[in-house]
């Protein structure tokens, strides 16, 4: 069985050896050059400033022109890979051997089905997890290369550096990969069950971002003035967290409303008076719901975890829906 996996998958298996020995070649020819010229430029000290302006501003900007676009265009391809390996992958994995009718062969063989689809599976899976695995660490430890010149100025809950670092590309492989391999199987159409695979990972990515940062601890800061932004007032930058809300509170202690109008003409007043003019709209204080970077950790492994459970679903009704075949 595992001779005919192979016959059947070892051009997968030779394209994702390809993709390791160009694609890495490439991010870490790429690297050395950001690096020499960071070094020859002289921004090695900026690496770690977050400040706007200063020293390091024309250079920074000098950097960004050349090499920020290529950084994100790598993130970009960490966050897609696992996505095109589901669709590509996963999807016909099951459905064309039932759409040309091959199935039967394995089927009236001595194998079982579970061990069919078994091998099958760990055949195209275990590849593409070490393609995504060694693509993510490469393209990463470039991203970090950068520091604050790159994508990471941005903050640790900016897009796409959540769905790109730590167990993230993993989660979106297994899921892609598991619900490819189930609605091949159901739909016996390759073509359709690819789309679908695509639809899917977008429908369940964004049902669970949104819920798992619900699920997170908030803090609230606030600000005595609401001309002074909470943020501001707490002394805390946007890479440091997540903004979920944002706002105005008024005499309670509850979110007040503030038309966009009373809100440019009291700004638009000097000196204390647009104090005065925020507390006659009945608004007292401004306020800012955040996630603070200590919950990044918790926010991914709960995405994780969602991920994975759902993919040994799916993988279970895949076993399920091949015992059942003719």
């Amino acid at each position: 069985m595992i001779w005919v996996a192979w016959r059947q998958h070892r051009t997968h298996v030779l394209a994702m050896t390809a993709l390791l020995l160009l694609g890495g070649g490439a991010i870490l020819a790429l690297w050395a050059n950001m690096a020499h010229h960071i070094q020859s430029a002289g921004l090695a000290e900026c690496l770690t400033v977050e400040s706007v302006g200063g020293p390091c501003q024309r250079g920074r900007e000098e950097f960004q022109q050349t090499w920020y676009d290529t950084l994100r265009l790598a993130q970009f391809g960490v966050l897609a890979l696992p996505v095109l390996l589901g669709v590509f992958s996963a999807a016909p994995l099951f459905a064309r051997e039932l759409e040309n009718g091959t199935d039967v062969l394995a089927f009236t063989q001595s194998v079982s089905r579970f061990r069919w689809m078994a091998t099958k599976t760990l055949m195209v899976l275990v590849p593409s997890l070490i393609a995504v695995l060694a693509m993510q660490w490469l393209v990463n430890g470039w991203v970090a290369g950068a520091g604050m010149l790159g994508p990471l100025r941005a903050g640790t809950f900016s897009f796409p550096i959540v769905d790109t670092t730590g167990p993230m590309p993993t989660a979106h492989l297994l899921f892609s990969f598991a619900l490819g391999a189930l609605l091949g199987a159901v739909l016996r159409r390759s073509v359709l069950a690819m789309a679908l695979t695509l639809g899917g990972l977008l429908v369940l990515r964004l049902t669970v971002s949104n819920y798992a940062e619900k699920a997170l601890p908030h803090t609230r800061l606030t600000s005595s003035d609401a001309f002074t932004p909470a943020m501001r007032a707490a002394d805390v930058s946007a890479p440091d967290v997540k903004v979920t809300g944002a706002g105005y509170l008024g005499p309670d202690g509850r979110p007040a409303e503030l038309s966009l109008n009373a809100m440019r003409a009291c700004a638009n007043q000097g000196g204390q008076t647009h104090v005065a003019c925020f507390e006659r709209q009945g608004i007292v204080a401004s306020y800012a719901d955040v996630i603070p970077m200590s919950a990044f950790p918790h926010l991914q492994w709960a995405e994780f975890a969602i991920f994975t459970a759902a993919a040994a679903l799916l993988l279970a009704a895949t076993a399920w829906t091949l015992r059942r075949q003719r």
